[in-house]
């Protein structure tokens, strides 16, 4: 399954998020999602950075909890935000 940016996709514990923003650093593609309310409708202020596993069984994002590998993405992650539009 190809991820793209505006797309919603729901995490293993069934929350909502909007893919804000990706980029590809040592050959694995990141993206900066943004949760939404249950409905899909609104915002929540709660963001996660997941990386993307591709495996025999399909696609996974795993969120990434390591300061040191977001520090390496995040500035690129960012910086493609400018270049998105969200209308």
């Amino acid at each position: 399954m190809k991820i793209n940016i505006n797309d919603v996709v729901t995490l293993n514990d069934d929350r909502k998020f909007v893919v804000l923003s990706e980029t590809v650093y040592d050959e694995t593609k990141y993206f900066y999602l943004i949760e939404l309310t249950n409905d899909g409708e609104e915002v929540v202020d709660n963001i996660k950075i997941v990386k993307e596993l591709i495996t025999e069984d399909g696609t996974k994002l795993i969120v990434v909890k390591d300061s040191d590998e977001i520090d390496d993405i995040k500035e690129d992650l960012v910086k493609n935000l400018d270049k998105n539009d969200f209308e």
